[in-house]
């Protein structure tokens, strides 16, 4: 027997009651897995120290590469490498065997040329930072799915990414100052009556409790607002969503999760 079946049953579609069948199956059995991918905090950590700093040095390392290409482009330089001094020095050469245009003309040109090159390595350095912002967030909603699930109570008929996205629609998360996962609700972090901020996994754990979850049949039968009046379980929510292609962040997956915890 496992002694921490249920920690395992976390990734397994149907829970620890279909985990522990198809330990005591006789024959070949094959488990179905939560969706999504799970990584370590050191792993985390790596990740995000990676992107931040490649994001910073390619961004400055592409506006630096179209400098100096641009600059001898415009002046028909046509030399190796990316040496700033002799490009550079190459370029007042090139002015100075030229100097047949008037002096002025040559000056404008240059500063135009250089103005660009400003332009072009503002616009790369830009768009650069948008991507390494994708990536900031994207890591941080992988953080807190993660910080999420070690704080989700286990209850009968919802797995843990069920669990999490109907906390969503009750709560916002984030992390505060220290890098601890914090609760709030329309905007405001949820405290107790000494103003201190309460545990992430109370709030759960009280969320779970209100709308019956622990070995409670649901409360689906007595609602009259629609659809949801035909379903005794969150799980049966879940699975008429399921067989009707209903995204539960969509506009309808959002009215049957709502109608159904009410």
């Amino acid at each position: 027997m496992i002694a921490n079946i249920n920690e395992l049953a976390k990734f397994v579609k149907g829970g620890a009651e279909v985990l522990q069948k198809a330990i005591e199956a006789k024959e070949e059995t094959q488990l179905e897995f939560v969706d999504g991918r799970f990584v370590t905090d050191s792993e985390l950590d790596e990740v995000k120290t990676k992107v931040r700093n490649e994001g910073k040095k390619e961004g400055q390392t592409i506006g630096y590469d179209f400098a100096m290409k641009d600059l001898k482009k415009d002046f028909g330089i046509e030399i190796e490498g990316k040496d700033r001094e002799t490009i550079v020095k190459t370029v007042k050469e090139t002015i100075l065997s030229t100097a047949k245009i008037e002096p002025n003309k040559k000056i404008s040109e240059l500063e135009q040329s250089l103005q660009n090159l400003r332009n072009q390595y503002d616009s790369d350095l830009k768009a650069k930072s948008g991507e390494v912002e994708t990536y900031q967030k994207k890591l941080k909603e992988i953080s807190l799915f993660t910080e999420l699930q070690k704080n989700v109570p286990e209850v009968k008929g919802l797995n843990v990414n069920q669990f999490v996205t109907l906390a969503k629609t009750e709560f916002e998360f984030d992390f505060d100052e220290n890098n601890g996962l914090i609760a709030k609700k329309s905007g405001q972090l949820i405290k107790d009556k000494m103003e201190r901020p309460i545990p992430v996994k109370d709030i759960l754990t009280d969320f779970a409790t209100q709308n019956g979850w622990f070995g409670s049949a649901g409360r689906g039968g007595n609602n009259q607002t629609g659809q949801t009046s035909e379903f005794k379980t969150m799980n049966d929510v879940w699975r008429h969503m399921e067989q009707n292609n209903i995204n539960p962040e969509s506009a309808e997956g959002q009215r049957l999760l709502t109608e159904f915890k009410n």
